[in-house]
């Protein structure tokens, strides 16, 4: 929800975790992400998809910062979002772009 906030610690060189490449995590990258932060929501923009067994994220920040926003909670899944498959329908519809 907020890299901004939670990535500040892991500042420097990195490996990613399946491929083994290594990065560097910048100031610039989290100054990015500030900068995309929304600090008000529109409502019908956004649907919100959420696992509560997500490990990294906590779905109830993201419920509470997008309340008011269509929203499916999912009990368990994890944070690839397991359940991803089940929504395509919810997410073309939502998109406008629903078969006829």
């Amino acid at each position: 929800m907020k890299p901004q906030r939670d990535l500040e610690s892991y500042l420097g060189i990195q490996r990613n975790l399946y491929g083994g490449e290594e990065y560097e995590l910048t100031r610039g990258h989290i100054d990015a992400w500030r900068r995309l932060d929304t600090p008000t929501i529109h409502p019908d923009r956004y649907l919100l998809l959420v696992e509560t067994g997500d490990a990294v994220l906590d779905y109830r920040e993201a419920v509470w910062k997008y309340a008011g926003c269509r929203q499916v909670v999912v009990e368990g899944g994890d944070h690839s979002l397991a359940s991803f498959p089940e929504h395509l329908p919810l997410i073309l519809e939502f998109a406008g772009l629903a078969p006829a």
